[in-house]
């Protein structure tokens, strides 16, 4: 009897300590919103050539590189290595009512000579198949550490928003440029 009650002890411990945990903004959706998301996975994996590019505006380097096939990441998560050749990002497939044309917005730490904090360009995303969505680390102004929220709007309203940790000195990878396979 003294088992199954130090078992129950235990069990109920660990359980508050799990709740405690997720309710205290610590688990891994702790700085993320994703109404209108009908599955999403997130991490890194060292970036591709993109198939094309697309200019952007909105952007320091004035265009994107567009990436046609779904990358299958390295390492799932928000923590993410400061280092070139690592790409990482957000593959997610929309609620219906998210369907369409939208604006990607990736916030970060001050960059370029006029310390911009915003970028943005416009993406459609499916809810049929997944869309892919990231940021690749190519030039040394970029590797830049803290928080970085890749987000999505469609007329005004949230589709997702998932805050990375950029962290220095995580050099796990031997990360060049890989062409995209067909």
């Amino acid at each position: 009897m003294q088992k199954n009650s130090l078992f129950r002890i235990l069990a109920t411990t660990l359980w508050l300590a799990i709740a405690a945990f997720l309710s205290s903004g610590s688990g891994i959706f702790a700085s993320s919103k994703i109404p209108g998301v009908a599955t999403i996975e997130f991490g890194y994996f060292c970036a591709v050539e993109p198939s094309d590019f697309a200019e952007a505006e909105d952007t320091l380097s004035g265009t994107i590189g567009l990436i046609y096939q779904t990358p299958e990441f390295l390492v799932r998560g928000t923590t993410v290595p400061a280092q070139i050749g690592v790409e990482f990002g957000i593959v997610v497939q929309v609620r219906p009512e998210f369907e369409g044309n939208a604006t990607v917005y990736v916030e970060h730490p001050p960059q370029g000579t006029d310390g911009t904090v915003q970028e943005s360009w416009p993406n459609f995303f499916s809810a049929s198949e997944p869309t892919y969505v990231g940021f690749s680390f190519e030039y040394d102004y970029e590797l830049t550490p803290g928080p970085w929220t890749l987000s999505a709007r469609r007329e005004g309203e949230l589709i997702y928003e998932i805050e990375f940790d950029v962290v220095q000195g995580a050099n796990l990878l031997s990360c060049e440029m890989q062409p995209q396979i067909s």
